[in-house]
């Protein structure tokens, strides 16, 4: 889907590329660059060994999961409603994207593009605060070992 070294300008081309040829994929694919964003920084700004972490992580997909993800372990930092600039855009973002994976609704070009740029803003919101914490998300993860019994 997306790997490490892919920045986000590189993310957003492929996205819109795949909005040109299907909206609706489009902001799927918006919405999973998103999720794979948070997910990096989570692994990043966290202290929890990372075995531990991406075992939480699995039962936390979603954006209240995240949330609360982010909260207990980027103790430091904002609040990911008081990074990302539009989370209420988010949030309808995500009702849409849940529409469209469970089959109950399609997206046009003019439903999708509205929530495209609503993501991809986040996505921004979120690299850019990083970056300001001098992490960098395409960087190698850090790692965090579960200390051993001696």
């Amino acid at each position: 889907m997306f790997l490490a070294s892919h920045g986000v300008k590189r993310r957003e081309t492929r996205v819109r590329r795949e909005f040109a040829r299907d909206p609706g994929i489009g902001l799927l694919l918006t919405a999973v660059n998103l999720e794979w964003t948070l997910s990096r920084a989570i692994l990043f700004l966290g202290s929890t060994p990372n075995q531990a972490l991406r075992k939480l992580m699995r039962s936390s997909r979603s954006l209240k999961g995240y949330a609360q993800l982010w909260k207990k372990e980027a103790t430091e930092c904002k609040p990911l409603n008081g990074i990302i600039s539009d989370w209420a855009g988010v949030l309808k973002a995500f009702e849409w994207r849940n529409l469209l994976v469970h089959g109950v609704d399609r997206c046009t070009r003019n439903m999708a593009k509205p929530h495209i740029n609503v993501l991809l803003e986040a996505v921004s919101d979120v690299d850019g605060y990083c970056a300001s914490n001098g992490v960098d998300l395409t960087d190698r993860m850090p790692v965090r070992r579960t200390e051993r019994a001696v």
